[in-house]
């Protein structure tokens, strides 16, 4: 299908000329696009508003994507859902499934591998293979969110918090997100969407530039350089004072909350001077300081703390007037940090 045009990487106008091509009108265009991102089907001939005639000329230059389910796995615990799908080229990427009581949220990746390489991150261990199209990155959630309509129920809120930094694939994270709340398609708020980052500096000036009102997610895990640069290397080149003077910037446009993510490692990150730099770090900011127990990662040297050093830091925080949480990870009994289902799968085959 290499010389077919990939129906989900069409914006309007795009669809516009195809439209014209085989011979409809072009606000038919916005009809294909309703087919492709509302009712996200799969094949051409579902689009039952274009005669039989037009669907045969429309597949013969066009094709709709998918993605292979090669694994699922649910949790016994909670419910969480983890996905591995494998893309034409055989790499393979993860999507997870969260469910609450009013919300189901649904965590994205947006490349295949990670290049900022976090030395605890499960994906950071392999290799990193490329940014995925918008149709991989729409895929997950399509595919997601029409088994979750046999439940009468879909997806509410999207992070992308799975493999790969977002914003080192900005451009096509923009499109995505534009796609995802368009009225014409599944119409999930921006400000239901949130994205996780390691602080590329860039990407955040790009989402404003596009005034995009999402929520950033702040992966810190660290409050002075040193510490910051030893398992994050990517901090070298965007350090703490310069990340934080460009989310003042965003908060100051947007008016959004930042959160900020902070892995508690043991014996590395829960000293008192680390709770006095995370206050100087916060005052400033309308936030949220979430905190994540080590989820430990096979051949990766770091060490979740005991209940004991956790309940201790959570509450020095707290003393201080910090905005903290405390969270529980989902999906614990099945792989769960992101990149360990791959690895999994791996190690089995």
């Amino acid at each position: 299908m290499n010389n077919k045009f990939n129906l989900l990487n069409l914006d309007i106008n795009q669809l516009e000329k195809i439209a014209v091509d085989i011979k409809l009108k072009p606000f038919q265009a916005k009809q294909i696009y309703k087919w492709l991102h509302e009712k996200m089907i799969r094949q051409i001939d579902e689009i039952t508003n274009i005669s039989k005639e037009s669907r045969t000329l429309l597949s013969e230059i066009a094709y709709i994507p998918y993605i292979e389910l090669k694994k699922r796995e649910i949790s016994k615990i909670d419910r969480t859902e983890k996905f591995l799908f494998e893309l034409n080229d055989k790499n393979t990427i993860e999507t997870v499934l969260l469910r609450h009581k009013d919300r189901n949220t649904i965590c994205v990746s947006t490349q295949a591998g990670c290049p900022v390489k976090c030395a605890f991150c499960a994906t950071g261990q392999g290799t990193f293979h490329r940014n995925l199209d918008l149709s991989e990155i729409l895929n997950q959630v399509y595919i997601v969110n029409r088994r979750l309509s046999k439940e009468n129920t879909n997806i509410t809120n999207i992070v992308f918090m799975g493999m790969g930094e977002p914003l080192l694939n900005i451009d096509t994270l923009i499109e995505s997100i534009n796609t995802f709340s368009s009225e014409d398609g599944i119409n999930i708020s921006k400000r239901k969407i949130t994205i996780s980052t390691c602080g590329i500096i860039p990407g955040i000036e790009r989402l404003l530039e596009n005034h995009l009102p999402v929520e950033l997610a702040i992966s810190l895990h660290a409050a002075d350089d040193f510490k910051r640069n030893g398992i994050i290397p990517i901090n070298k080149t965007y350090p703490i004072d310069d990340l934080l003077f460009s989310l003042k910037n965003y908060q100051r446009l947007t008016k959004r909350r930042i959160s900020f993510e902070y892995i508690l490692i043991d014996d590395f990150n829960l000293f008192p001077e680390d709770v006095n730099n995370l206050r100087t770090i916060l005052k400033d900011y309308d936030h949220v300081l979430n905190l994540i127990p080590y989820n430990e990662v096979e051949g990766v040297p770091f060490k979740r703390p005991p209940e004991n050093k956790i309940n201790n830091f959570f509450n020095s925080l707290k003393r201080y007037g910090i905005n903290v949480t405390l969270r529980r990870e989902k999906g614990s009994d099945i792989s769960g940090a992101c990149g360990q289902l791959k690895e999994k799968n791996r190690s089995e085959s």
